[in-house]
């Protein structure tokens, strides 16, 4: 976590001080006009990630091929970043990612599948993340290839998530519709947020980070997702691009606060949908 983040997390968990950070962020969502962005970068998250070898290890146990979708995949980073890391610690599995996104350009370039820092890859070979971007990467100049058989395997297209015909109903057993339904007015979000949920197979999860937290506790309970209570803490820090500038804009996220009665619905980002027979 950068020294940045570390110090925003202090100051604002400081009880005299959590009031007035709600309060400065409050105002910045009833203020800031919402845009759609591309900003994103690899490796984003990988503890979140690791679910797959624990509460969620069943989905990816090989019994059945793994079939993923990622909505609003911007430059392909999180598919591709997912991709790598499925195929390093689940080498046999037979995996699939679906990946969609409104912009064109981003669609280009992920397409392209060569990225430098201008595209969210900083330095892939940091400690940390190297055994994945080892097997995602190859050398190409300045800038960094994805390998054949994994761009084989992730396949990006161009998609609005709020067109009628876009998702078939129950397609997928994960899905990921991270950091763009932040930008997305409630009315739009909860939409959105329907369509990713029909799209989860019974049983399956979601992966919904980068959402107003008020507005996604309320639309998991009413689309009755099940919480993954699992590393949520690290999870929910470990979103350095929205933890560093909090309270300072819309898209920005809370200091974790375990007072809150709904700790694990508001600060999971993991949710599975019910079995067909908890239906």
């Amino acid at each position: 976590m950068s020294r940045r983040v570390q110090m925003n997390q202090r100051l604002f968990d400081l009880p005299i001080l959590r009031g007035w950070g709600r309060s400065i962020h409050a105002r910045r969502i009833a203020s800031e006009p919402r845009a759609q962005s591309t900003a994103t970068r690899f490796f984003r998250n990988l503890r979140q990630l690791e679910v797959l070898q624990g509460p969620l290890a069943q989905l990816a146990d090989g019994r059945a091929p793994l079939r993923i979708l990622v909505a609003g995949c911007s430059f392909g980073c999180e598919a591709y970043s997912l991709a790598s890391y499925l195929a390093v610690t689940f080498p046999q599995l037979d995996w699939t990612i679906k990946a969609f996104d409104i912009s064109h350009e981003a669609v280009a370039i992920a397409r392209r599948a060569v990225f430098g820092a201008k595209h969210g890859l900083a330095d892939p070979l940091a400690s940390e993340v190297r055994p994945y971007a080892e097997r995602l990467f190859e050398r190409c100049g300045e800038v960094w290839a994805v390998v054949a058989d994994i761009r084989q395997r992730v396949l990006i297209s161009h998609g609005d998530l709020l067109a009628d015909d876009l998702l078939a109903d129950g397609a997928f057993d994960i899905v990921f519709a991270q950091n763009f339904l932040v930008h997305m007015d409630d009315a739009t979000a909860a939409e959105a947020f329907a369509r990713v949920v029909s799209a989860v197979k019974p049983g399956g999860a979601l992966f919904v980070g980068g959402m107003n937290l008020n507005s996604k506790a309320a639309l998991v309970r009413r689309h009755g997702l099940i919480p993954v209570d699992w590393e949520i803490e690290a999870i929910h820090d470990n979103d350095e691009m929205r933890r560093s500038a909090w309270p300072w804009g819309y898209w920005t996220l809370e200091p974790i606060d375990r007072s809150q009665t709904d700790f694990t619905t508001r600060y999971s980002t993991i949710f599975r949908t019910r079995g067909a027979t908890e239906a």
